[in-house]
């Protein structure tokens, strides 16, 4: 029977705290990146279809995937705040106008970032939303001490409500003891969205 003492690396370490610290802001930035290119896509894909039977929608078209190229190249940028692997370069375009055009309507990292668009909205708000709740519970039960004297306490909840010496220091356990899994979750969730977006985008 294999036990913890005898086969340690079976368990992940912890990340660092530079690491830590790029799986926060990569997952809280996705929240403001994730509405910001989900509105350009929507608006932007949305009016190139309505002025396709004008001349100025094939333009607007060529335009927006040129900005969904971009923004495909910003987030396999981004990706590489959370995982070490290496990042494709887009293929350049070359040739006139024309030439160009047309190779946007073919080009993949084009229609990949608008597709990464559309999905950033749910994945930015999901990974915002488990890392500010993760890091604020716990950081706010460790340093509960310092200020929970001020709050407005109704007695329903004990471990919640009580400024006693005995709950303030239960709560300081429960946030340091917090601490490890919430650093463990933003690791996986921050590591496998970048990896989803270098899988996407290329």
């Amino acid at each position: 029977m294999t036990t913890f003492a005898a086969n340690p690396s079976r368990f992940a370490p912890l990340p660092s705290l530079a690491t830590m610290g790029k799986d926060f802001t990569y997952l809280v930035l996705g929240l403001p990146v994730g509405i910001t290119v989900f509105s350009f896509a929507v608006t932007a894909f949305a009016l190139s279809a309505g002025l396709a039977i004008t001349l100025v929608g094939v333009p607007l078209l060529i335009l927006t995937l040129l900005a969904s190229r971009w923004i495909a190249k910003l987030e396999r940028e981004r990706a590489r705040m959370v995982i070490d692997e290496p990042v494709a370069a887009d293929r350049p375009l070359s040739g006139s106008a024309m030439e160009r055009s047309k190779a946007l309507l073919r080009d993949r990292s084009a229609w990949t970032g608008a597709a990464w668009s559309l999905l950033m909205l749910p994945i930015g708000t999901a990974g915002f939303t488990v890392a500010i709740t993760l890091w604020s519970t716990a950081l706010g039960f460790i340093t509960s001490p310092l200020w929970y004297w001020a709050t407005d306490s109704s007695d329903t909840i004990p471990l919640l409500d009580s400024t006693s010496a005995g709950y303030s220091a239960l709560r300081v356990l429960i946030g340091l003891a917090l601490l490890p899994t919430t650093a463990m979750v933003c690791r996986g969730l921050a590591a496998g969205t970048g990896r989803a977006a270098r899988a996407i985008l290329g």
